[in-house]
């Protein structure tokens, strides 16, 4: 009798374990599933927050996209009326603003009243090809402000006023200056050159330097020697 409630007994043991286990397994199931709904609806929540801040600067952005253009069709037609208040004095002014502009810029080009059949030790005479400040009294270019201007003279010789002998004939040319506050004719620079009197003999000369010339000042061309052998010339001056 012993040893059948004994075989009774062990099927009773084993069923209350499985079914300890069924229900410790169904309650982790319950737990994963709970934990992924929450983390869904961590998701749900964060993405309506993202949407909602992204609709906030969306709006914050065209709202101040409107005031800058509202503000600068405010100043646009401001300065429109300022412009058209102030156009007629502007252009009482201008004409006299770029009168004074362009007397203080020189660009001057000069080419010879004669040529040949002068004789030397004189300043050369000129006409005007295009500028202005020429003296034609002293015979001069004037410098309209103090400040660095290129002066330049071309020369072409020839001796079409000599005789074919085949000798050499010399030429020379100085830049003088001088100002009514020093009237003391003074030498910038000075060239010799000269050219063989033969048949179809030429020889061009060219004088060109930066000078650091003062307001006022008078620049000519003293032919020293040669004036006969001149056939072409011309003389400038531009500011630097």
């Amino acid at each position: 009798m012993g040893q059948k409630q004994m075989g009774h007994t062990l099927p009773a043991e084993t069923t209350c374990k499985d079914s300890m286990i069924d229900m410790g397994q169904d309650r982790s199931a319950l737990i994963l599933i709970k934990h992924c709904r929450d983390m869904k609806q961590q998701e749900m929540c964060l993405r309506l927050i993202t949407l909602f801040l992204l609709l906030i600067c969306t709006a914050l952005f065209i709202f101040m996209n409107g005031a800058i253009l509202r503000q600068r069709g405010i100043s646009g037609s401001n300065g429109q009326e300022s412009t058209a208040e102030q156009s007629p004095a502007y252009s009482k002014q201008c004409p006299a603003d770029n009168t004074s502009k362009n007397s203080q810029r020189l660009r001057i080009h000069l080419t010879p009243v004669t040529i040949g059949n002068v004789s030397s030790k004189v300043y050369m005479k000129w006409n005007v090809k295009f500028g202005e400040n020429y003296n034609e009294e002293k015979r001069a270019i004037v410098i309209p402000k103090t400040d660095y201007y290129f002066v330049y003279v071309r020369i072409t010789l020839n001796c079409h006023n000599l005789e074919e002998d085949g000798k050499f004939q010399k030429f020379g040319l100085y830049l003088h200056n001088w100002n009514k506050g020093y009237p003391q004719a003074v030498e910038l620079t000075h060239v010799w050159d000269g050219v063989f009197c033969t048949l179809g003999g030429y020889r061009s000369v060219f004088v060109g330097q930066l000078f650091d010339l003062l307001e006022g000042d008078h620049v000519s061309v003293w032919i020293a020697e040669g004036y006969e052998l001149i056939s072409r010339s011309s003389f400038g001056a531009y500011l630097a």
